[in-house]
């Protein structure tokens, strides 16, 4: 089996390439390979992942591990836009969420939101150590359920249960 080699992405004035790994990925803008079937019911929808990360750095660790699961992820960068897309109405299965976030805190949003009836949990990340992660999640009812360390398969795998126990 032959490697294809590839050219290294080419810099924009802001030091980005086109294929920059900060950018918002949608079921859409995914090869198709990678796209989670669509479906008529929500059961069979892409999952919809709110990702609330102002590092660029921690965006780059997190977007490929998310994008494997084949979910639409949208991306805010403070606890305002966190805040307004959670309250907006649009459903969302999961928020994963930086604890530097900008004011509001993530906690500080997780607490109004519960006030206004929005049950999606969240994934609280507190700090990243190389390729690990050290989290807390909260379930629908705002009940803190575990703070571990996890690398991109754990991550993805507690994904895959929270999202399966919403369906």
């Amino acid at each position: 089996m032959a490697f294809a080699r590839t050219r290294p992405p080419e810099l924009n004035a802001q030091g980005d390439s086109d294929n920059d790994r900060s950018k918002v990925l949608t079921r859409e803008s995914r090869p198709r390979s990678m796209r989670a079937p669509k479906g008529t019911g929500d059961a069979l929808a892409a999952p919809r992942l709110l990702l609330a990360e102002a590092d660029r750095a921690a965006r780059g660790l997190l977007l490929p591990w998310l994008s494997e699961l084949g979910s639409e992820i949208e991306e805010v960068r403070d606890g305002d836009q966190l805040e307004k897309a959670l309250l907006s109405g649009t459903r969302y299965h999961l928020v994963i969420a930086s604890a530097r976030l900008p004011e509001p805190s993530p906690l500080q949003v997780l607490a109004r939101v519960r006030r206004g009836g929005v049950t999606t949990p969240f994934i609280i990340v507190t700090s990243v150590h190389g390729n690990m992660l050290r989290i807390f999640m909260s379930d629908s009812e705002g009940t803190v359920l575990s703070s571990r360390m996890v690398d991109g398969q754990n991550l993805a795998s507690l994904i895959t249960g929270i999202i399966a126990n919403q369906r």
